[in-house]
């Protein structure tokens, strides 16, 4: 997708303070604008049957990839309208692009009638990054320089094309709220270099926003940090297989209840050329601390590799879950995980990470026969490095180790804190603004801003 650079739609990495405000704003109200088309249909009494299309822009910001701009399809099945408001069948289409190079083509279905008695999940994407955030391996001890990315905004940002094909199901298990999940994904990366002919149309080399390379991950592939097999890209073929036990009170804002995950996620020999082996455990709790009022919310993640097969570079930063509700799931670091860190800043063949929120239900009040509250939280998000990648150093220069390496950063622990806002009607749909801050200049010395739908968790 070849979108003509302009003011609006730039891919630069920069904004001005007065255009990030602007869009902000803007991103806000588009979000407040479409939400009571898109929640009413969720609200009515029992009474909806059939089939209901509901459209609505597909907008939100964060600082990482800029103002998300689109359309969003969504096409429900109530049937006999007796099970409302849990549906048949739910397809989702979605056409959207962020104002700094990354663009997203989505359809999934969602139903419990295609085999009775087992969720279905099947989803179909294509995600364009033209400007995806690279920052090495291994956190600290690939150094993060804001003087480097002042001569070339490009250094740390590499290209990604990622189709990917999914298929994930659960079924209920003997024990109460526990439940089985089996998946099947396929995925097909293509990383690259930026591509510095696209940003540099119009700009003559003598201008200061014109770039050139190389950046860090290109220097990553000269090194044999990245090998050939891993930088030309390839095919994943993953099975997903775990238990998932959840008996939260409520899916948006819960205040009781736990949801715990563990997956295992195995991509073998005979279909992938690059094998490897990996496991994810998330555990989710809530508590009422002032009923209705004040509630606290803590998640606490780990996945690594098990064997000592290693996993490709472009699978690291995907995070294992089931069910993708969220378009890409990447991290450490960013709005789906370390609010106030770049995102991708902690790469490594193991992690752990833990969010802690205290969420505010401040004033309750009712609008055009649809209930809303406006609410607070303030969170503390945590990151760790358990298993660092192994990184052969032996072919780079002592002055290239010296510049872009601190090898005796060891991996400490990586925090933010921050707070957010958040405006919900009719409980389930909430639109959120949350702004965090790292406490370490190495992940990040501006402010993250993210504006979107939900709770992180």
């Amino acid at each position: 997708m070849n979108t003509p650079e302009t003011p609006f739609l730039s891919l630069k990495n920069g904004y001005s303070n007065s255009r990030q405000k602007w869009l902000v704003r803007l991103c806000l109200v588009c979000i407040l604008i479409s939400a009571p088309g898109y929640t009413m249909k969720a609200s009515e009494k029992a009474t909806k049957k059939g089939l209901n299309l509901g459209g609505l822009p597909a907008v939100s910001y964060n600082s990482d990839e800029g103002f998300q701009y689109g359309a969003i399809l969504n096409l429900f099945d109530y049937g006999d309208g007796e099970r409302f408001p849990a549906y048949d069948y739910s397809a989702y289409l979605e056409a959207s692009r962020f104002t700094k190079g990354s663009s997203l083509l989505r359809f999934y279905l969602d139903t419990e009638k295609l085999v009775p008695g087992i969720r279905s999940f099947l989803d179909i994407s294509y995600i364009q990054e033209d400007l995806l955030p690279f920052y090495g391996f291994n956190g600290f001890q690939t150094i993060y320089s804001t003087d480097r990315l002042a001569v070339n905004r490009t250094s740390y940002s590499m290209s990604m094309r990622q189709f990917r094909l999914m298929a994930d199901f659960k079924g209920a298990l003997m024990v109460d709220n526990l439940n089985w999940l089996l998946s099947y994904g396929f995925y097909h990366y293509t990383p690259n270099r930026v591509d510095y002919d696209k940003l540099n149309e119009g700009v003559l080399p003598s201008d200061p926003d014109y770039v050139a390379g190389p950046g860090l991950y290109e220097q990553y592939v000269s090194w044999g940090l990245i090998d050939g097999a891993e930088a030309n890209g390839g095919a994943v073929n993953a099975l997903k297989v775990g238990l998932i036990y959840d008996s939260r009170n409520a899916m948006v804002n819960p205040d009781r209840g736990i949801c715990t995950e563990a997956l295992l996620e195995l991509a073998p020999d005979f279909v992938n050329e690059l094998p490897y082996t990996r496991y994810s455990l998330v555990h989710r709790q809530y508590h009422a601390l002032v009923k209705n009022r004040l509630n606290l919310a803590i998640r606490v993640g780990a996945q690594g590799k098990l064997g000592a097969n290693k996993i490709p570079f472009y699978r690291r930063t995907q995070l294992i879950s089931p069910f993708a509700t969220r378009s890409n799931v990447s991290g450490l670091g960013g709005d789906n995980s370390l609010r106030g860190i770049l995102k991708n800043r902690l790469v490594g063949d193991g992690i752990a990470y833990s969010n802690i929120e205290l969420r505010w239900r401040a004033i309750n009040f009712d609008l055009l026969n649809q209930h809303f509250y406006i609410g607070f939280n303030g969170f503390v998000d945590l990151g760790l490095i358990t298993d660092a990648v192994d990184m052969d150093m032996n072919g780079i220069s002592l002055a290239d180790r010296a510049t872009f390496f601190d090898e005796s950063a060891g991996q400490p622990l990586h925090t933010s804190v921050g707070g957010g806002l958040k405006l919900a009607m009719n409980e389930n749909f909430v639109v959120s603004v949350d702004m965090g801050k790292a406490l370490d200049k190495r992940d990040g010395e501006d402010l993250g801003v993210y504006i979107k739908i939900n709770y992180l968790f």
